[in-house]
């Protein structure tokens, strides 16, 4: 079997991806404002993949070394199935994150850029690192991402799983098909009485 055989049977297989926040979801780049806090962007088009991978029935979940309630706000805007934060041992989280959603871990798919990733990409069914990873963690990846963090991996990622499992041009049907919110709805969230943002994970030390 070749490599390229063996991945695409990989990809037919993934219903849960554990992605890591900075240098992955974001450049890698952590700045700060004048009182010390920290900020990051990410890309709208890896926010619209949240999206049509979570249309399809698709689980996700972020995994990061760091934390901020940035992170927070981005897994409740986007309905993360869980937000790990201030994690070392990210191989042991994504474990525990496969067996609570009672899946296999070939069925999981880990997409990271550094040194701390490198545990859980083995770990993982499918392990991918974007184009700027670590050299470190390109070698435990079994598919490298065109796109850089920061700039449509993530996206690349949802469209190639989708696509391997038959699903991308119905997945794109359903996320165009979606119909926007009641107008009480907005004048709910616009006034405030919206509910609070579920709680998406666990805040661990």
């Amino acid at each position: 079997m070749s490599n390229l055989t063996g991945i695409e049977q990989r990809l037919k297989r993934i219903r849960l991806i554990v992605c890591d926040f900075d240098g992955v979801l974001s450049d890698g780049k952590i700045f700060f404002d004048g009182d010390g806090k920290p900020f990051r962007a990410v890309h709208a088009r890896d926010m619209a993949a949240f999206t049509l991978w979570r249309v399809t029935g698709g689980r996700l979940a972020l995994v990061s070394g760091l934390g901020s309630a940035a992170l927070e706000t981005i897994a409740a805007q986007w309905h993360c199935d869980a937000c790990v934060m201030w994690i070392k041992d990210k191989a042991r989280v994504c474990r525990e994150l496969v067996q609570e959603m009672a899946l296999e871990l070939d069925e999981f798919c880990f997409l990271g850029d550094d040194l701390i990733d490198r545990n859980a990409m083995r770990t993982a069914g499918l392990a991918v690192a974007v184009s700027d990873a670590a050299a470190e963690a390109k070698a435990e990846a079994h598919w490298v991402t065109e796109a850089p963090g920061g700039r449509g991996a993530f996206r690349e990622l949802v469209y190639r799983i989708l696509s391997a499992q038959g699903r991308l041009d119905e997945a794109i049907e359903t996320y165009c098909g979606r119909e926007d919110e009641t107008e009480s709805s907005v004048r709910e969230y616009l006034r405030g009485e919206s509910a609070e943002p579920r709680q998406t994970g666990r805040r661990c030390g």
